[in-house]
């Protein structure tokens, strides 16, 4: 039996950071959830699976119906003249929508209404049998544990898969928390979670994680985005294997800018990180549309001036470069790059190239240091009030955690220390 996996769809949701300069080579129509619905469609036809299974969220919001109506039953309508089913539970963002689709779309089947477990045994074409179990969302939020009134008990020995969207390891979640020992502990031989959008569904006799999204659609998933082959031997042994179908990529590049010969290389740094990234992009099974970059410039250098005024006056985030069939852009960049200088040394010094310098080894040296944590709490309401602010562009719309604002304190911290430093060289001339 051939089950094909997936989670958090989102239909309805549109990409974001995506720049102007990708039409009309790549529109964003081809980029998102719906987009990667289809390629999910036509990936089961082709294996020939015997059903598809949803595990929650697969639409954005309750209000959209009618977006989300279109783009499913196309899908189902596919899969179902195929012989393939469509079997799903539903999350917190679709608990209202969800049950209405599956009564419109001839094909599709809810587990677990008002939450309570439910399990559908099937038939695969080798008669290779599985009960699928799944539990929906009664309501928006679901602050209890769905394993606490029990499961319905085994009665033979095929193989249980469960379905289920909730909140792992996440106590007093208001969204269906659970324990990893309580699913481990379950009379279920494979997990498969929605929620979470990063995937970690691990491998081995009895799955058990996180399907991931469909598809990343910020940089904030980045990584290989799609869904899971699952297959049923005969004799109940169950395998896992990520199919990355996303139609759209998120990646963080580093580049080291150490040993530049002049900073005007940069540019030809960059360009062969992107050449790399494209060669390991090929090597997979499955070709994105669009890959956006994060380009991280680390190192130390002694032109980390020029290569800023580099880069802000040839953007790298103005362009899109073609790979093939591929379209590459840089949403954002940072200049990560260490001055030629030593830190330590500076921060010995009383005048304000000794704050700063204080400031950035206690960012990069002092987690364990409460004062790390006051920096980072002191700027916290700040770059909340100011995040739309063009000043802050590279911020974003990625949660603002402890990490991302020490990144933005470090970035800051960098470009005032050179500009004291500039400063400092000025008057000694």
């Amino acid at each position: 039996m051939k089950l094909l996996c997936c989670a958090d769809l989102h239909l309805g949701r549109q990409p974001s950071r995506l720049p102007e300069g990708l039409a009309p080579s790549v529109r964003a129509a081809e980029l998102g959830p719906a987009a990667a619905w289809r390629r999910t469609v036509a990936e089961a036809r082709q294996l020939s699976v015997d059903a598809v299974l949803l595990a929650g969220d697969v639409v954005d919001d309750d209000s959209d119906f009618f977006e989300a109506y279109a783009d499913l039953r196309s899908g189902a309508e596919e899969l179902a003249d195929a012989g393939i089913r469509v079997l799903a539970v539903s999350g917190n963002h679709d608990v209202r929508v969800l049950p209405r689709l599956a009564e419109a779309v001839s094909g599709v089947t809810l587990l677990g209404r008002d939450g309570r477990w439910q399990a559908e045994t099937l038939t695969g074409a080798d008669g290779v049998q599985a009960h699928i179990l799944g539990w929906s969302f009664p309501h928006d939020t679901a602050p209890g544990d769905p394993l606490a009134d029990g499961l319905p008990p085994r009665e033979d020995a095929l193989p249980v898969i469960g379905l289920l969207h909730a909140d792992r390891d996440a106590s007093g979640s208001p969204y269906a928390p659970v324990r990893s020992a309580d699913l481990r502990a379950a009379p279920v031989d494979a997990w498969l979670l929605g929620h979470l959008h990063a995937p970690d569904l691990a491998p081995g006799p009895r799955p058990m994680g996180y399907l991931g999204s469909l598809v990343g659609t910020d940089p904030g998933e980045p990584g290989p985005h799609g869904p899971w082959l699952l297959e049923v031997t005969q004799d109940g042994t169950l395998s896992v294997t990520h199919l990355p179908l996303a139609p759209l990529r998120w990646e963080e590049v580093p580049i080291d800018v150490s040993e530049l010969a002049a900073p005007e290389q940069v540019h030809v740094r960059i360009a062969a990180a992107l050449d790399a990234l494209d060669r390991r992009v090929a090597s997979g099974t499955h070709r994105p549309r669009a890959v956006g970059c994060r380009l991280r410039l680390g190192g130390r250098t002694r032109y980390r001036r020029e290569i800023r005024r580099l880069l802000e006056a040839d953007d790298p985030r103005r362009s899109v470069q073609h790979r093939g069939d591929v379209a590459y852009f840089v949403h954002a960049w940072h200049l990560d790059a260490l001055p030629e200088v030593d830190l330590h040394a500076l921060a010995h010094a009383s005048d304000p190239v000794g704050l700063v310098a204080a400031r950035l080894l206690l960012l990069r040296e002092g987690q364990d240091d409460p004062a790390r944590q006051d920096l980072i709490q002191e700027a916290r309401p700040h770059l909340r009030s100011v995040r739309e602010s063009r000043y802050l562009r590279d911020v974003g719309t990625e949660p603002l955690d402890d990490e991302r604002i020490a990144e933005l304190l470090d970035a800051a911290a960098l470009r005032a220390l050179d500009v004291l430093l500039a400063q400092r060289e000025d008057l000694a001339s």
